[in-house]
């Protein structure tokens, strides 16, 4: 009897010990394909990383190339009518560290600071025009002041379409003498002695000014227009500065705390011998919120 029992003990410890070998094999093969699927998870992680790297790399030489384009640009006239001109240049993408010291002289010009913090200013517009123009047929007429002095007058304002306007008023005082001729009776000399004009000059221009990406090229276009006649843009100096401190929160705005994706890492784990370190790869929501995220 004591034979027997040893014998059915002996067989229970071999069952336990062939189910322990095959849990054991069991979690070499499931720990084998966790660290197949750890490695293969890092390199579409490293995968991803590449193309990021590439896409920026691509955005960066488009960006230079743009902005070589623009340094050779000139003014270009998109429509020109009598009292309507629309022109258009190429703008720069610049980096605060890119600025030459001519724009630097523009943003100081505006009050403000190229060190891309919160006084940068994004968009910077220079704009140089040229105005010519001849008014004929402007009616003048005399005038007496209170002391009995005359003067020469004319007032000029033409309508303008917009909030454009002119209005061009003058003063040329005058006097004038008579003399006899001692000769000839009844003849007289007149001598007109003009005086120092004065002239007051009312105007306001309308200029408008606008950035857009074209949809063909992806260049980056200011295009100006105005209504005043007479206009000639000799130039159009514009540049964007990306690194500016609105930009930077701009993009920190859009980035979204929760998020849907792939995690994958190393931490503690349930297995047959109680919890211990492991790898994990699962999908779920994860939340990371602004500022523990990094980049611009």
């Amino acid at each position: 009897m004591k034979k027997v029992n040893g014998i059915e003990n002996q067989n229970i410890k071999n069952k336990i010990k062939k189910v322990s070998e095959i849990l054991d094999s069991a979690y070499k093969i499931v720990s084998n394909r966790l660290i197949l699927m750890g490695v293969i998870v890092i390199l579409i992680f490293l995968s991803i990383r590449q193309c990021e790297k590439a896409n920026s790399l691509q955005a960066e030489v488009k960006r230079e190339h743009n902005n070589y384009l623009a340094s050779q640009d000139s003014v270009r006239i998109i429509k020109k009518e009598k009292n309507h001109i629309i022109v258009e240049k190429s703008a720069m993408e610049l980096k605060v560290s890119e600025l030459t010291e001519g724009q630097k002289v523009l943003i100081e010009k505006l009050g403000l600071k190229d060190n891309g913090k919160s006084t940068t200013p994004s968009v910077v517009t220079d704009v140089q025009i040229v105005y010519v123009d001849r008014f004929i047929n402007v009616p003048t007429k005399v005038e007496k002041d209170k002391e009995g002095k005359e003067s020469i007058t004319f007032t000029h304002s033409p309508l303008m379409k917009g909030n454009n306007s002119l209005t061009i008023s003058g003063k040329i005082p005058y006097t004038l003498d008579i003399t006899k001729s001692p000769d000839v009776a009844d003849l007289v000399f007149a001598k007109l002695n003009a005086g120092t004009a004065e002239l007051d000059i009312k105007q306001n221009i309308e200029i408008i000014t606008g950035i857009y990406r074209d949809k063909e090229t992806k260049r980056l276009m200011t295009r100006v227009s105005t209504e005043y006649p007479g206009i000639e843009f000799k130039d159009i100096n514009s540049f964007t500065i990306l690194d500016t401190k609105e930009n930077r929160d701009a993009l920190k705005a859009a980035r979204k705390p929760y998020g849907i994706g792939v995690n994958f890492g190393i931490g503690l784990s349930a297995n047959q011998k109680g919890i211990g370190p492991g790898i994990y790869l699962g999908i779920g929501i994860q939340y990371s919120p602004k500022f523990l995220q990094f980049g611009k």
